[in-house]
Formats: structure tokens, sequence, C-alpha cells
């Protein structure tokens, strides 16, 4: 799980159903009280100790009607990760469908402008037979048409 000094500021939840405790606990006061290196796993079995169904680690099984102490630990949500988003504009590419006029793939969305135009030369060699558009937003950079079709056969 991971070591209470690594987890985010907030609360702690601790709850336990067959002996319906419950406590919660501010991270700070835990790290004041135990270390913020304490594993979370320790921290859970300190903060049930007095649990009258708590069993010792390598203690025997619970036999058949045995109660078992089932406290769970809730930890604060992580902090939310947003990538960082790189400068400019981003380019989208497309490749459309043969009727319809509608986007079949939305293939990349891509940042610089010259490794837009790289993988829009890779991808008119990939689908040779439909169009494929370069967009930034909603203004087309380059467009590749529908090749014309000869007796119905592909050019070579």
């Amino acid at each position: 799980m991971g070591r209470l000094g690594n987890v985010q500021p907030g609360r702690v939840y601790v709850d336990c159903a067959p002996c319906k405790r419950s406590g919660r606990y501010t991270v700070a006061s835990l790290i004041d009280r135990y270390g913020a290196d304490v594993p979370t796993v320790d921290l859970l079995r300190h903060l049930t100790a007095s649990c009258r169904y708590q069993r010792r680690p390598g203690a025997a099984p619970a036999r058949k009607y045995e109660r078992l102490c089932l406290a769970a630990i809730t930890l604060p949500p992580p902090a939310k990760q947003i990538p960082p988003v790189p400068p400019g504009v981003p380019y989208t590419i497309e490749v459309w469908r043969d009727a319809g006029g509608n986007v079949a793939l939305h293939l990349a969305t891509i940042y610089p402008l010259s490794m837009a135009l790289a993988a829009f030369e890779a991808a008119c060699r990939e689908w040779p037979t439909h169009e494929v558009t370069l967009r930034d937003r909603a203004r087309i950079v380059r467009k590749r048409e529908v090749p014309p079709r000869v007796d119905g056969a592909l050019p070579s």
C-alpha cells in the first residue's frame, strides 16, 4: 500500500463492520503520532489493536463461526496529475469515409507542425484510397483528395 508519508493531506477513515466501530484521523496527526515511515498496513494494525476480533500476524486461521476483524482503512484520494500541454496549437490528422462525408478515423492530435506534416504523409501512404486531412481546429492545413479511379482500378 505504501507509507503514511506518501499520503496526501486530508482525513484517514478506519471502519470495522463486526465491532461497529469507526474513526477518522488527520494525516498530520497520524504522522506526528506514528511517523512518516510507518506502512499503512501497520498503521491499520495500530489503530485497530483494541478490536476484540483482531488476530495477530501469523495466528491460526479463524474457525468456521469465529468472527474476524474486518477493519478497512480509507486514505485521502491522491492529487490528480494533469499532464502538461505542449505550447502551440494542436493539429489533427483524419481519414474520411468514401461515402457520407464524415470522419472514419481520427488518427492523431500532434502539436509541432513538422511532426504533424510527417504523420500526414505517412497517413497518405497508409490509406491510398481515402481522403486524408491535416487540420488546425477547423482550418484545413493540408488535404489529400481521393485519387481518381480509372475503370474501377487504382492508379499505379
